[in-house]
Order: C-alpha cells, then sequence, then structure tokens
C-alpha cells in the first residue's frame, strides 16, 4: 500500500522546516530562498496544468472520432 499523502505532505513539511532551522540562516534571506522555490513550484505545476488539459482534450477528441466511426 502507497503512503497516504496526508502522511507525505506531514513528512514533508516535517523535513523542510528541519531543514530551515538547521541552516541557521535569517528570515530576511529564507524569505528570499522560499520565494524563489515557490516560483519554481508554481511554474511546474502551471506547466503540468497546461500539459494535462492538452492530453484530456486529446483524449476527448479521439472518444468522439471514435464513436462517429461506430455510428
Amino acid at each position: 500500500m502507497e503512503k497516504p499523502i496526508t502522511l507525505q505532505i506531514e513528512e514533508v513539511k516535517k523535513e523542510l522546516i528541519a531543514t530551515i532551522n538547521r541552516s541557521n540562516l535569517p528570515a530576511i534571506i529564507l524569505d528570499y530562498i522560499l520565494k524563489d522555490i515557490y516560483h519554481e513550484i508554481h511554474l511546474a505545476n502551471q506547466s503540468q496544468l497546461v500539459s494535462d488539459m492538452q492530453a484530456y482534450e486529446e483524449a476527448v477528441k479521439h472518444k468522439g472520432e471514435e464513436e462517429e466511426s461506430v455510428e
């Protein structure tokens, strides 16, 4: 059985917090770093959304073409 997403989320949060605490960097530096990381994640998310939308639309189009050829 795969680990539930809720447990995965908690583990990632704890690891991030531990890493941040070990860094001993000032909050202003952490702010810049975390903003950069967020930006990278946001771009990846947007790219995945576009990819998923294109794949879905293509699948719907093919399904429609298959149904038309059956009739």
